[in-house]
């Protein structure tokens, strides 16, 4: 069959879809991804079928305004200016949907995209299934949603969806409603996720259930798979994932180094964080491989301890690494204690404060929220992490997740969901 993958956001929105992509077309499918423009090299790099949404994120993110709202450190600021992203592009944007639209018959989306993808699919009858790569935003009565865990009993936990949801729809209904129009498809009155969620479309969590185990008053549609790695056969041949000759001779130069990296996430005030980088090369006899990402780093220190690049295989490089020091994105995450590194999260926006209180619950590293983040905290957390008791706890939850099998079992709802066995 014909599928067609849907994204728009960081590379933590495309790369779990490249291995679910490789996984459709090893059983034989025709898979079409669809993802912002600035992703093409990476995608076709697998020798996956590229169709250009819009819009180069990275750009959008290291424009004038996009690095002043990452320096707020603000949630809310940064989810408006998204959304007004979205909004000045939404013209040619739609018009890049609609055309990856018509080169597929069944669509795999993410919730970035639903505004778009749902009301297309929609228009045109074809069969949508959502997916998501962060803690579940399906009511349930077991826990609360996210950072509104304040309080745990049933009734609270099903009112922090419903406020979530409310939230959300304030900020789509206005953009919901025109592209409906445009396509000639009735008002929506009702919010968008209540409106999707009666029709029982296929819902797949993609992340591991041994971290957020499957609520058990959860509708038979919702499911939780496991992560969704790229398996290393692909990543070895892959152009942007050769491993340069100098990083290979600083890792044999010494003892293993922490990782430390921020990928698509975008920091503002990287001066902080160069300070930061500092005391610990200053303070410790850690070496420190640090990966810019598309952040924009200026000064940054100059010692034998420190590496510095932009991107790394973390498949390849991971293992390579004693500790890691990230945002809390759920790829990085998984790739992380796949291979029994302790982590310290700190945490921006979105899901990263949940997977961080995660860690710390689990006592598989520490939390430290960015508005919070200081030096010392930063060296308490490198010498927690790196303690017998910690990296056993590790060691015990890497060896259940690298056990889990979610590209196959994705692979294996998408097809008795879209009725196609290969």
């Amino acid at each position: 069959m014909k599928i067609g993958i849907f994204t728009y956001g960081t590379r933590g929105d495309v790369q779990p879809y490249i291995a679910l992509a490789l996984g459709l077309m090893e059983k034989g499918h025709q898979v079409t991804l669809a993802a912002p423009e600035n992703f093409k090299d990476f995608v076709e790099g697998f020798g996956i079928a590229f169709h250009p949404l819009y819009g180069n994120v990275e750009e959008g993110m290291n424009s004038a305004e996009g690095r002043s709202v990452l320096r707020s450190e603000n949630t809310i600021k940064l989810m408006k200016y998204f959304f007004k992203v979205l909004h000045d592009v939404r013209v040619p944007l739609r018009k890049s949907y609609l055309e990856a639209f018509d080169k597929v018959d069944f669509i795999i989306v993410n919730a970035a995209t639903l505004v778009i993808t749902s009301a297309i699919a929609e228009k045109q009858n074809k069969k949508l299934a959502l997916s998501y790569f962060m803690p579940p935003v399906v009511s349930t009565a077991e826990f609360p949603l996210a950072d509104f865990d304040f309080f745990n009993f049933s009734w609270y936990n099903k009112l922090t969806y419903k406020l979530a949801h409310a939230f959300y729809w304030k900020f789509v209904k206005e953009e919901t409603n025109e592209f409906r129009r445009e396509l000639g498809l009735p008002m929506l009155t009702e919010n968008l996720v209540h409106y999707i969620d009666k029709q029982k479309l296929l819902d797949l969590n993609c992340i591991s259930p041994t971290l957020f185990p499957r609520p058990k008053d959860w509708e038979e549609n919702h499911k939780i798979t496991g992560f969704l790695p790229i398996p290393n056969r692909y990543r070895e041949d892959h152009p942007l994932d050769e491993i340069p000759a100098a990083l290979s001779d600083w890792l044999a130069q010494g003892e293993k180094p922490i990782y430390m990296g921020f990928g698509s996430n975008g920091i503002g005030n990287t001066a902080k964080f160069a300070g930061m980088l500092n005391d610990i090369l200053a303070k410790t006899n850690e070496r420190v491989l640090f990966c810019t990402g598309w952040s924009l780093f200026e000064n940054l220190p100059v010692h034998k301890n420190l590496l510095v690049t932009k991107y790394v295989n973390h498949e390849a490089i991971l293992p390579k690494c004693n500790a890691g020091i990230f945002h809390g994105g759920a790829g990085t995450l998984a790739t992380m204690l796949r291979n029994n590194l302790p982590v310290i999260i700190i945490s921006f926006y979105t899901d990263q404060p949940t997977w961080g209180k995660i860690i710390e619950r689990m006592n598989l590293g520490v939390h430290i929220p960015v508005k919070k983040l200081s030096s010392e905290k930063l060296l308490a957390a490198i010498t927690y992490v790196q303690t017998d008791e910690l990296k056993k706890n590790v060691a015990t939850i890497g060896q259940r997740v690298r056990e889990e099998n979610g590209v196959e079992n994705a692979i294996r709802e998408i097809e008795k969901y879209f009725d196609v066995i290969t």
